[in-house]
């Protein structure tokens, strides 16, 4: 492909930078951002807010977290979310995602259907509320 600038003469553009250029401007449409490093974008607006916290834990019980994590959220037929050994790096946006969507290929369905973005956000401040990991692990 070649790209012709008003009375110059036409610059060519290689098949890859083709391909970039499109997914760019596909991303853009869609509204969507690529992010090489980048800090996160979600982070949690209850994180420390002890009615929320609570809130979470009602929620985390009365959802059925506890069927998979334990009443404790200590693990069971899933995974404990108060240690420090993740398998995913446990940013607030990972988290969000992952009670959001579900993670494919495990047993953790996404809830997107039955929570809102507000519980969601309170579930997660619940469980960083139970961390009992070292303070140094600290990713949120």
């Amino acid at each position: 492909m070649a790209i012709q600038i008003a009375n110059r003469r036409p610059i060519r553009v290689r098949p890859w930078v083709q391909i970039m250029m499109g997914a760019t401007l596909l991303g853009t449409l869609l509204g969507v951002t690529l992010r090489a490093g980048a800090e996160e974008l979600l982070k949690n607006p209850y994180t420390g807010n002890q009615q929320a916290i609570q809130e979470g834990h009602q929620l985390f019980l009365s959802t059925g977290c506890y069927s998979c994590h334990g009443h404790e959220a200590t693990g069971g037929v899933g995974p404990s979310l108060t240690g420090e050994s993740w398998i995913y790096k446990p940013t607030d946006e990972t988290l969000f995602r992952t009670i959001h969507n579900g993670r494919e290929g495990t047993n953790m369905a996404g809830w997107s259907d039955t929570l809102s973005s507000d519980e969601i956000w309170k579930i997660i401040a619940f469980i960083r509320s139970i961390y009992k990991g070292s303070p140094s692990k600290i990713v949120w």
